[in-house]
């Protein structure tokens, strides 16, 4: 992640919440919840191009956290 940050507050439903407790290691919540967004961002932009491969591709470095089976899932999730 980087060192920029913006710290935020957000609302959720206690039922998501205490799933989002269960299932992410403390001090893990902010970490888990940035990749959470940024795939789901990354993914409506993908869906909304033209030619989605292409776009993915322009990202370069901008997501250096995925692995190579990441990139290849969300390259095959674009070709849908």
């Amino acid at each position: 992640m980087s060192t920029n940050v913006q710290r935020i507050t957000i609302s959720m439903p206690d039922y998501l919440y205490t799933q989002l407790v269960a299932a992410v290691p403390a001090g893990q919540i902010s970490k888990f919840v940035s990749m959470a967004t940024e795939d789901k961002i990354v993914g409506q932009k993908l869906t909304k191009r033209a030619n989605p491969i292409e776009y993915f591709l322009s990202l370069g470095n901008s997501i250096p956290h995925m692995t190579t089976k990441q990139v290849l899932a969300a390259i095959r999730k674009g070709r849908k």
